[in-house]
């Protein structure tokens, strides 16, 4: 017998709050536990000079591989990029040309019109963001809407995490300046917690100032099973080092 129905959606930050530690805990424990994924949709990048939009697949490997293969329309592959710690390739399949550097944010931003540094753009494909460190002062803590609301100062800026209270997925992260304006705001949502690790299946990243964004949106994910990131250029390809 199939029985169906719909699951009252659960309030747990409200009914059995938790202490900031165990909040953190929990938030660290599920980005630990995503090793691997995989999976397809859409990503859209913009930025003053214009927007690109485009599917992708994309094939992760915690702590140092990532391979995205984009497509135009009528699945047309247009374009590969690589990322490991030590190398950055992009190849161009409609020109048949490789651009290869570091993977520091000056080669990145160059390509890509974004001030992301290697960990951030593998955070953006898993919904993780970076945590308070020593030198942060929890200045505010407070529950909203199921979220758990934690801030933190520094003396160059502040930083505010919002945290699903039954995920522990952050769904919401700014970072401002000592004036008060942000100069990054990301987002989570359409969060997947079927085991065996929640997962937001839409990541949007924005820097106000520069008036550039990246945003992710997944058709189809997988986490923890195995992944291909290796490729290798076509013999004939054009190579331009940065």
């Amino acid at each position: 017998m199939l029985v169906t129905g719909c699951a009252p959606a659960l309030k747990t930050a409200r009914e059995r709050p938790l202490a900031v530690e165990e909040i953190l805990r929990r938030v660290h424990e599920r980005n630990e536990a995503v090793r691997t994924l995989k999976g397809g949709g859409t990503i859209t990048v913009e930025a003053p000079e214009g927007s690109n939009s485009g599917f992708f697949t994309a094939s992760l490997k915690k702590p140092d591989s990532l391979l995205v293969e984009f497509k135009g329309p009528f699945g047309i592959h247009v374009g590969t990029l690589l990322l490991s710690r030590e190398r950055f390739v992009f190849f161009n399949r409609m020109q048949n040309r490789a651009v290869i550097g570091r993977p520091d944010g000056r080669t990145l931003q160059s390509m890509f019109k974004l001030k992301m540094d290697f960990d951030q753009i593998l955070n953006a494909f898993t919904g993780e963001f970076p945590e308070a460190s020593p030198a942060d002062t929890l200045s505010g803590f407070s529950i909203e809407d199921n979220e758990y609301v934690l801030r933190y100062r520094n003396p160059a800026n502040g930083t505010e995490y919002r945290i699903d209270g039954d995920a522990f997925v952050v769904r919401t992260y700014t970072v401002t300046d000592t004036p008060g304006d942000p100069s990054v705001t990301a987002t989570t949502d359409r969060i997947d917690d079927s085991p065996p690790i929640a997962m937001p299946r839409f990541l949007r990243v924005i820097f106000p100032r520069e008036r550039r964004s990246i945003t992710i949106a997944y058709d189809d994910i997988e986490v923890n099973k195995p992944v291909d990131c290796s490729f290798v250029l076509p013999p004939q390809a054009q190579i331009i080092q940065r």
